[in-house]
């Protein structure tokens, strides 16, 4: 079964209301705030009737591309469709491309889905050949300092009145 096109879903749910960009700021040719660009996952909101407008919003072959507002600052975004890896309506309803998902992203739906052992496991051979979940090996901490000794501080500041 194939996936619909990005750009046709999210003019589908631009007829409905506004639409919850979920992309990888980090890809190529995304624009974004830069304190918003190294994150793995991003969420934009765009729509034709928002509080803020958007009157130079596109949504085209290319991807999508508008004026959005940061904390009040006005700032032109571009988001090409190899960023995206969701679209998502008010009402919670979404379409996820996993292809498209971002490495980090895509470790934890594994996880969630069973696919990866949770952290801390790891994934081993049984005698039978079957794949079991083991704890993974726990490093000991440091020993601790023994009791009436004086354990050295790391340097700080103190306000002094």
């Amino acid at each position: 079964m194939s996936l619909p096109a990005k750009e046709d879903v999210a003019r589908g749910l631009l007829l409905r209301g506004s639409v919850f960009i979920h992309l990888d700021p980090r890809a190529d040719g995304v624009l974004v705030p830069p304190h918003l660009a190294a994150q793995p996952h991003l969420v934009l909101q765009i729509g034709l009737d928002l509080a803020v407008p958007i009157p130079d919003l596109r949504v085209d072959g290319e991807g999508i591309y508008g004026t959005l507002s940061f904390n009040r600052s006005p700032f032109t975004v571009t988001v090409p469709w190899g960023s995206v890896f969701a679209l998502a309506d008010d009402q919670g309803r979404a379409m996820v491309w996993p292809d498209s998902l971002p490495e980090e992203l895509r470790a934890e739906v594994e996880r969630e889905m069973g696919v990866r052992p949770p952290r801390g496991l790891r994934v081993v051979a049984g005698e039978d050949g079957a794949a079991e979940a083991e704890p993974e090996p726990v490093h000991e901490p440091a020993a601790q300092p023994p009791a009436g000794t004086k354990r050295e501080l790391p340097p700080y500041l103190r306000v002094v009145k």
